[in-house]
């Protein structure tokens, strides 16, 4: 008898034994599966957050663009009289108050009425095209080109530089039978004006002849006045009154 309650009471135990193993080797299986689920939510996180070492749109693989443009700075610093600038006509540098305000070359006191700021000679770079007036009148234009860190500044006459155009175009005038259309080129000691298209009047004898041109080839009456048909209906530049709040927001605004 008292053999057979020390078997029962060796199963009990044993019994006992098994099922505490099989529950702490439960709870570490549990414990382990938790935690790799964790690393795993963990390094995900990570991926999604971590910020790329270039400026670039991570989804369109698009170069942001810097709002740093040296050229709009050198602009703004020369027309708001905070530098100076090379003038090509007095073949030296000068603020633009000490070059409106000599009387040398010009023979009057020039005031700035208005700006724009377009890409002229469609190098990807811009200019800044400066109307001048003498006495509240349109004279000239100068024009302020950026190249080898240095501002340049070209100055034309008014009729040399009329019906300005979005494209950089323009027309010029140098009498009634002596006009034509065309697009400039600069370089460090003046510019050039490519010619896009012109009228020409010769004398012969008593009479005077009117010969047409479209990219220096000779052409009908009818095919110039096409032409100038469509020059006409390009877009014109948008102009803006002269002072220190608009040459800050457009230039600012093309940053």
């Amino acid at each position: 008898m008292k053999s057979r309650i020390m078997y029962i009471l060796t199963v009990l135990l044993l019994s006992t034994s098994i099922t505490a193993c099989s529950s702490s080797k439960s709870n570490l299986e549990q414990n382990n599966l938790e935690q790799n689920n964790s690393d795993s939510v963990s390094d995900s996180k990570i991926t999604e957050t971590s910020p790329s070492s270039d400026n670039k749109n991570e989804d369109t693989n698009i170069t942001l663009p810097s709002k740093d443009n040296p050229v709009l700075d050198a602009y703004k610093a020369v027309l708001l009289d905070n530098a100076e600038f090379f003038s090509i006509d007095n073949e030296k540098k000068l603020s633009l108050n000490d070059f409106l305000t000599n009387k040398e070359i010009y023979g009057a006191i020039l005031k700035v009425t208005h700006f724009t700021v377009m890409d002229m000679d469609g190098d990807g770079v811009p200019e800044v095209v400066l109307e001048l007036a003498v006495d509240n009148n349109p004279e000239f234009y100068e024009i302020l080109h950026y190249m080898d860190d240095t501002v340049y500044g070209y100055n034309i006459v008014y009729r040399g530089l009329e019906g300005l155009k979005a494209d950089g175009t323009f027309q010029y005038s140098n009498g009634a039978a002596d006009n034509g259309y065309g697009k400039l080129k600069f370089k460090s000691d003046g510019y050039e004006t490519d010619i896009l298209g012109n009228m020409q009047a010769s004398q012969n004898n008593d009479s005077m002849t009117i010969s047409y041109f479209i990219n220096n080839e000779s052409v009908t009456e009818e095919s110039y006045n096409s032409f100038i048909k469509e020059q006409d209906e390009k877009k014109d530049v948008d102009w803006h009154e002269f002072s220190q709040k608009n040459v800050e927001t457009e230039l600012s605004a093309r940053s």
